[in-house]
């Protein structure tokens, strides 16, 4: 199968190339000219540079692919709504029109958990969980997201795209640039703490075994029009995933707690006071993140392992010390 990787240079995107290639597919890349792509030359893809904001860029890359796998968007939990509406809603619909225009047999749409309402936090998550419909202020990212996704949806129901959609939560694993490289930024400053009791459970899951699900789901034509949860099984909490991280980079877990209200109440004083002040300055502490690390994540993937026979094979800590190893940069970022 020849594909086409959109966000290529990113997290899930460098994983999906990865898995291609192994998988003996055809691969090429979809990047910006400024991305770093010396991974995705080492693996021996062909690299087909522009943006997906530039629908022009979008006809040549998409030349003889039969499978396009879109992993890029504005990765990052704060910023001005125009980047997110840009790069991930008005971004995907360029890729979306130019995979139709293609005749692309499959459309892979990595999306994320964020879409499910988290009034529904605690409670368990299948694919028929309500997606969320009140946005908190500046909850940008998972707006962004889901418009995204029912973007795709669009495509399928207009038969213009045989569409799949993959969730997947917190997803950890080499080139991760956010995740672990933040809370490891965190734990390292003064005064870490748990934000609640730190006992919430977490739907953490590999990148390679996202990438592997991808793979699996834009193959199998039953999946064609369905989305799949993807997450591990295993039982991981908050201070699970702290003391994996702490241990892998050398340092020291939290140990006290601060109450969830509280910091949730901190977090959201600190966005006004940035809006209000023209948004020179990046909250030290966000909504999305406290809720993304102390809310209670009840997951079902039974799904995709009962259609797609998916089945992940690394653990949180495993997937933790691979990022620690790989010694990814810390800086947010938008994937290519």
């Amino acid at each position: 199968m020849r594909a086409l990787v959109t966000g290529a240079s990113g997290f899930i995107g460098s994983h999906i190339a990865e898995r291609l290639v192994a998988a003996g597919d055809e691969v090429r890349a979809f990047v910006r000219p400024a991305s770093d792509v010396s991974y995705l030359r080492g693996l021996g893809v062909e690299l087909a540079f522009g943006d997906i904001t530039d629908p022009g860029s979008l006809p040549p890359a998409m030349d003889g692919i039969e499978a396009v796998y879109h992993a890029a968007a504005a990765v990052l939990d704060w910023g001005p709504w125009r980047l997110f509406r840009s790069l991930t809603i008005e971004g995907t619909a360029n890729v979306l029109e130019a995979a139709a225009r293609a005749n692309v047999s499959r459309f892979l749409h990595v999306s994320t958990d964020g879409v499910y309402a988290h009034s529904r936090l605690g409670k368990p998550m299948t694919e028929e969980t309500p997606l969320e419909t009140r946005f908190a202020w500046w909850d940008y990212y998972r707006r962004s997201k889901l418009a995204a996704e029912r973007l795709a949806w669009q495509y399928h129901a207009q038969r213009r795209l045989a569409v799949t959609a993959v969730r997947p939560g917190v997803v950890l694993g080499e080139r991760d640039r956010v995740t672990v490289p933040g809370l490891a930024a965190y734990m390292r400053g003064k005064g870490a703490v748990c934000w609640g009791n730190g006992r919430n459970r977490l739907p953490c899951v590999y990148a390679g075994d996202v990438a592997a699900a991808c793979l699996l789901a834009a193959a199998s034509p039953q999946a064609a029009g369905q989305p799949y949860n993807v997450v591990s099984d295993e039982v991981v909490t908050q201070r699970d995933l702290l003391e994996a991280i702490a241990e892998a980079s050398g340092l020291a877990a939290p140990r006290r707690s601060v109450p969830l209200p509280l910091v949730y109440g901190i977090a959201l004083a600190m966005e006004v006071a940035c809006v209000a002040t023209g948004r020179r300055w990046v909250p030290p502490l966000r909504r999305m993140p406290v809720t993304m690390l102390a809310g209670e994540y009840l997951e079902d993937a039974s799904k995709a392992r009962r259609e797609l026979g998916w089945r992940p094979e690394v653990t949180m800590r495993d997937a933790v010390r691979r990022c620690a190893e790989s010694q990814p940069s810390a800086r947010h970022e938008v994937a290519g």
